[in-house]
């Protein structure tokens, strides 16, 4: 009977490992959620949050020593008075950090519009007499369609007089990305009469001979992705514009470095975010100097190509997939945690190489991945479980099916050996009844005979091997432990006994009366898959088992209702139930003698009738194994007057008055061979 339900489920995760179905199904649920995750990458999805996580990538380093910064900030506008200054105080400024000998001279002010004459030509000689420094053009940039480089819709440089003074221009414009963030700068710009605008950043490298390629570290639209070495106002050594003024020791700062001038006072508003933000905002010549930094260390940043990103996408949705259709959910969980945790470590890796990856579309991976799988595990875990329940509910107790669910490793493929109890039951005359019923009748006499038999397995928690016409097999001990079995078998016996009594009276089977013989054994069985590799039964087979149905055979030689082994006997608690000894056989196949003893009831239901019963019999069983037969039969002559239906009483006392004429040979043993099964 458990045939269907075994070959149907314990070929699941619980008993083996998984089949083609068990993980291909979470495999393509997470393949299905790599690939809606993917598509989302490619198309844009979040890149705004995508790129916010992955700033988070940006470590502290040390920046070039070769770069210095002159801040023109609230400290300098106190010292030289209110915004503007007058050019000559610019040319001045220019004076004073050319005279230290720097590399170049990056003075990120415009002079768009005209002054007087003193002050435009004192500016335009310092510049010139400097000889290294770099002035800056505004443009109005339009990025071309489809990212293929910047072009200049309008220019804003400074007058003319100044910029021919100075050895080179470069455009200073720092476009944000959609997020208002500052992360790359076009190297170079075209304008309208197709010639180039170099970064103001690549003028410096210019102006001191250090050229490197407009396109190298670049994307395709000639972007340079910042590689900004640490927060707003840490990375470069700072002299305020008063200082150069004030101080004439702090010009040696500047020989043989990079001085970028500009803004910094806060009324200025000369600021944006960058990466390296996080309350505070990068001014402009700051960001200046991370471009010329980036340029000069050559730590370039590229973001890692989509279509490599979205197979990364795929692998570990795929990854964790298998892994949760492998593993249980308590070994899954810190997987998920370490495959993140591993995910992000990778990504610092890689951004420490110069490639930038999208941390967040790897975590909604992971999380989706996760989170689909293991709902998909739940629902067929549920499905499963609700088959399993609906199947095995025909054959076990709601408990027994409740402790398969909860451990399911408990059924396992094959059989194993365990200390059981089994138990068959056979309804007496049953050969009789048939023929004297019809077919409909019978069948609903059996359904319920058997219906009430099979509850009471049930309730003790046993599990119905099988129906043999009208006999009942049941077994206890498997597939989960139960201590108790051989006791648990015992009560079934004496509750199916009640019940039937209590059936007769009702009058459940009409005008018929049915009686049962049950017996028990208990000892070592091999239970588990019997049968084909197509077709199987889950039952136990073994000596002990056909042993169980030669206890029920017995119980009709003996005309007693349960009949049960010595080894089953020993198995009950103490003084729990009232047994007596029926005798030692010695069974047909067998040698070796077999005690054999009766359980009348409970003890706590025994009356002093009953215990009167099995005190002579005891005494009556132990003259006759003592060969005093004649003691033997007299004690039974006088239980057969008191109990004139007590089979083992008629028995012992046949017996006893058949050696009491025809003696046994000397070597018997007590035992009493039996010829049938």
């Amino acid at each position: 009977m458990f045939c269907d339900i075994l070959l149907a489920y314990m070929n699941k995760k619980s008993f083996r490992p998984k089949g083609y179905k068990e993980w291909m199904r979470p495999i393509l649920v997470g393949l299905t959620i790599g690939m809606l995750c993917a598509s989302a990458f490619l198309f844009g999805m979040l890149e705004t949050w995508s790129r916010r996580i992955s700033d988070r990538l940006y470590l502290p380093y040390t920046a070039d020593s070769r770069i210095v910064l002159v801040s023109l900030d609230d400290s300098s506008m106190t010292r030289l008075g209110r915004w503007p200054w007058d050019r000559a105080v610019h040319g001045e400024l220019i004076q004073k950090i050319a005279s230290a000998g720097p590399l170049a001279i990056g003075y990120d002010v415009n002079f768009p519009e005209s002054s007087d004459d003193f002050n435009d030509t004192y500016l335009a000689e310092a510049i010139r007499a400097a000889g290294n420094v770099v002035l800056p053009v505004e443009l109005e940039l339009e990025l071309l369609d489809g990212g293929g480089g910047y072009v200049a819709n309008k220019t804003l440089p400074p007058i003319s007089q100044i910029a021919a003074a100075a050895k080179r221009i470069g455009h200073t414009n720092t476009p944000q990305d959609a997020d208002g963030v500052v992360r790359r700068i076009p190297l170079s710009v075209a304008l309208k009469d197709a010639s180039v605008v170099p970064a103001f950043a690549y003028r410096l490298l210019e102006v001191a001979d250090m050229k490197v390629s407009l396109s190298e570290g670049t994307d395709n639209a000639n972007r340079l992705i910042v590689h900004y070495p640490d927060r707003p106002g840490l990375a470069y050594k700072t002299i305020t514009a008063a200082q150069v003024f004030d101080n004439p020791y702090i010009l040696s700062e500047f020989k043989n470095k990079f001085v970028l001038v500009g803004a910094t006072a806060a009324d200025l508003h000369d600021n944006q975010r960058v990466p390296t933000s996080i309350n505070k905002p990068m001014d402009g010549v700051e960001i200046h100097a991370s471009i010329l930094n980036t340029l000069l260390q050559e730590k370039y940043l590229f973001e890692i190509p989509s279509v490599l990103l979205a197979l990364w996408i795929l692998g570990i949705a795929f990854l964790l997939s298998l892994i949760i259709s492998l593993f249980r959910a308590r070994w899954s969980v810190p997987f998920v945690a370490l495959l993140w945790l591993g995910s992000v470590v990778i990504a610092f890796v890689c951004f420490d190489k110069g490639w930038i990856v999208d941390i967040l579309w790897l975590t909604i991976t992971i999380i989706l991945t996760f989170a689909a799988v293991m709902m998909e595990r739940r629902i067929a875990s549920e499905k499963q479980k609700k088959e399993i329940r609906q199947a095995f509910s025909h054959y076990v107790s709601s408990s027994v099916v409740d402790s398969i669910l909860d451990d399911p490793t408990q059924l396992q493929l094959g059989g194993i050996r365990k200390d059981m109890s089994v138990m068959f039951s056979d309804v007496r005359g049953f050969t009789t009844i048939s023929e004297g019923l019809s077919p409909e009748a019978l069948v609903k006499l059996m359904n319920t005979y058997l219906t009430r038999m099979t509850d009471i397995v049930f309730e003790k928690e046993g599990v119905l091997d099988k129906y043999i016409g009208d006999a009942v097999m049941a077994f206890w001990n498997a597939p989960f432990n139960q201590e108790d079995h051989a006791k648990r078998a015992v009560d079934t016996a004496l509750e199916m006994l009640s019940a039937l009594k209590q059936m007769n009276r009702e009058k459940a089977f009409g005008d018929l009366e049915l009686r049962i013989g049950v017996g028990i054994n208990s000892g070592e069985m091999v239970v588990g898959n019997m049968g084909s590799e197509d077709r199987f039964d889950y039952t136990v087979i073994g000596d002990n088992v056909n042993l169980g149905s030669r206890m029920e055979a017995l119980t009709k030689q003996y005309g007693i209702a349960l009949l049960i082994s010595e080894s089953t006997k020993n198995a009950l608690p103490e003084g729990e139930y009232l047994i007596r000894p029926i005798d030692l056989v010695t069974v047909k196949g067998k040698k070796k003698p077999i005690k054999m003893y009766e359980v009348l009831r409970k003890m706590e239901n025994a009356t002093e009738d009953n215990k009167q019963l099995v005190s002579v019999f005891v005494k009556a069983l132990k003259a006759y194994f003592a060969r005093d037969f004649f003691t033997a039969a007299q004690l039974t002559d006088q239980l057969m007057m008191q109990y004139p239906m007590d089979g083992p009483s008629k028995t012992l006392n046949e017996r006893a008055k058949h050696f009491s004429k025809e003696p046994p040979a000397d070597d018997w043993n007590g035992a009493w061979v039996m010829k049938t099964k």
